[in-house]
């Protein structure tokens, strides 16, 4: 049995983190299932992938800030680049013949590609299930549905997937009402819940406390995902950090991203360098779940796993989230902002008297954590790795031939080996914790 995983990856490391997230998941439930991913994140081997799974490397593809794709690499041309990464598409579902397809967020892909190899998978291999994993929030409603008028989504989503995997809550943000979709796209979507995927061989509390040097001291996570384009807020916080009359006194560990131009992140040493206060900068760790599981406060972008991990974990936090080129961040953090699980700040009225009002403010509260990851269903990838399995089951050949309405009564009534593999781990995996009703295991 054979899953392919498609995660575009033009901007910051969301979608590789939830992909490997479904991953590890899908490797600890069905133990021996083969897992390849086509990704274009050139940070894909920083992170530790579970046994049986290979990822093929597409050619980076960046979105600028006003939303146009480039060739970071002076590669070619896009169009060059966008062809490249279509054929190796193609090759790869040709020769690794998936049983499963599962696309990340963009369903006709990055520019398009992956519209004609969704076709030749459907036409070449009509057993394997094609599915879409939809983020919580795509963009702005008006934005999004112009979108898909105009790029097809809506015929892709009616005609080609056989199910969505919703990777939300539709009582926070509900695509259906918001993107206008109809009742046969309805009919396929299965809610899952927010995506908060646990590092593997995470690091233990004493050990990041003694790795950063630091010993009761609180500790603030300021992150900026990608880091593209998180240098205003990490200056910001710098800024803030320069303007105390007094060394802070919580230790600010400062994870810039990856993607963040050289010449910001130069900047940034140069004035974290004259700064009194304790600071810790960095440009990338691979272990950012792990410090941000003990952080008194995590200051952040409002990225869709960085803000799930903090849910996840509980932690308190302050988001500044982007608002160009898409409004998703904004819908996001307002949505959560309204119900009491985060602060937030737009980036309109971000400044350093602002930043530290919020932090002093927060700072003050006596616990690091609060009711979050009770407020919301955090364990989606346990739920989408059911579902996966479920349409992995000898018996998903009766999806064929039944009405897209049945899909979720199938998965009610999947039985056979994969099905037994999950009732073993329910009863001998004390973290197994069922997040559907009892009748996925029936």
């Amino acid at each position: 049995m054979k899953i392919l995983h498609y995660s575009h990856d033009s901007l910051g490391l969301g979608h590789i983190r939830r992909t490997l997230a479904i991953v590890r998941r899908l490797a600890h439930d069905m133990p021996g299932i083969a897992q390849m991913v086509l990704t274009g994140s050139a940070q894909f081997g920083a992170f530790n992938w579970p046994a049986n799974v290979d990822c093929v490397k597409l050619p980076t593809i960046r979105k600028k800030e006003n939303g146009e794709y480039h060739s970071p690499h002076s590669h070619g041309s896009l169009a060059a680049i966008s062809s490249l990464r279509e054929s190796i598409i193609m090759n790869t579902i040709t020769h690794f013949k998936p049983d499963i397809m599962l696309v990340d967020k963009a369903p006709a892909g990055l520019n398009g590609e992956m519209v004609r190899p969704l076709h030749y998978l459907k036409g070449e291999f009509p057993h394997t299930r094609v599915v879409l994993g939809m983020r919580d929030i795509e963009d702005a409603p008006e934005i999004t549905c112009r979108d898909w008028e105009r790029d097809g989504i809506y015929p892709l989503l009616k005609n080609t997937y056989d199910a969505i995997l919703l990777y939300g809550a539709r009582e926070v943000f509900d695509p259906v009402l918001e993107y206008n979709l109809s009742p046969t796209i309805e009919r396929k979507i299965y809610p899952c819940g927010y995506i908060f995927g646990h590092e593997e061989g995470q690091l233990k509390a004493h050990h990041i406390r003694e790795k950063l040097g630091i010993d009761e001291e609180r500790l603030v996570l300021v992150t900026a995902g990608g880091g593209s384009d998180g240098f205003q807020i990490t200056k910001t916080y710098l800024e803030m950090l320069s303007n105390r009359s007094t060394p802070a006194s919580f230790h600010s560990l400062i994870v810039a991203g990856p993607q963040m131009d050289v010449s910001e992140y130069q900047m940034l040493e140069k004035w974290a360098a004259k700064i009194a206060s304790p600071i810790t900068l960095k440009q990338f760790t691979p272990h950012l779940s792990s410090y941000l599981s003990i952080a008194d406060l995590v200051v952040t972008m409002g990225g869709y796993n960085t803000v799930m991990e903090i849910m996840g974990y509980g932690r308190r936090s302050i988001i500044v989230p982007r608002v160009s080129p898409r409004r998703e961040q904004l819908i996001r953090a307002e949505r959560l902002a309204a119900r009491n699980l985060v602060r937030m700040i737009h980036p309109d009225e971000l400044t350093p008297m602002r930043l530290l009002a919020e932090v002093e403010a927060d700072m003050k509260e006596r616990s690091q954590t609060f009711s979050s990851s009770r407020a919301l269903n955090m364990n989606g990838a346990e739920v989408a790795s059911r579902a996966l399995i479920g349409l992995l089951n000898n018996r998903f050949q009766a999806m064929n031939s039944a009405p897209l309405g049945s899909y979720q009564a199938t998965l009610a009534n999947m039985d056979g080996s994969a099905t037994d593999q999950l009732k073993q781990r329910k009863s001998s995996d004390n973290s197994f914790r069922p997040t559907t009703p009892e009748w996925m295991f029936a």
